[in-house]
């Protein structure tokens, strides 16, 4: 419930502002909350908005970035880690997807 209540607020912020906060912000909260970086997939760019997926019940959490136009995934099993996956929209429809993790 915590997830879903933080989640609605992310987004309330992110209306209010009308601007997306910096990468590195992001992923610094999440840090603050006990998850690490695991990886960066896809082409860093300047980016409009951000999305999050994650699921402490699923059996795995499948990442989704775009390049140039073609969507690539990467599965990632959820039987030691629980995972979340931060996407970022970019202005020209492509995205990129920053993996964390943090111990069951």
């Amino acid at each position: 419930m915590a997830h879903i209540q933080y989640l609605l607020l992310t987004i309330s912020v992110f209306l209010l502002l009308g601007c997306a906060p910096e990468m590195d912000d992001v992923i610094q909260e999440w840090r603050d909350k006990g998850w690490d970086k695991v990886s960066t997939l896809g082409v860093v760019d300047k980016f409009n908005r951000h999305s999050l997926l994650m699921s402490e019940k699923a059996q795995a959490i499948e990442a989704s970035w775009i390049v140039n136009g073609r969507r690539k995934t990467k599965l990632y099993d959820q039987e030691t880690y629980h995972f979340l996956v931060l996407r970022f929209f970019c202005k020209n429809n492509d995205e990129f997807a920053v993996v964390m993790r943090k111990r069951k």
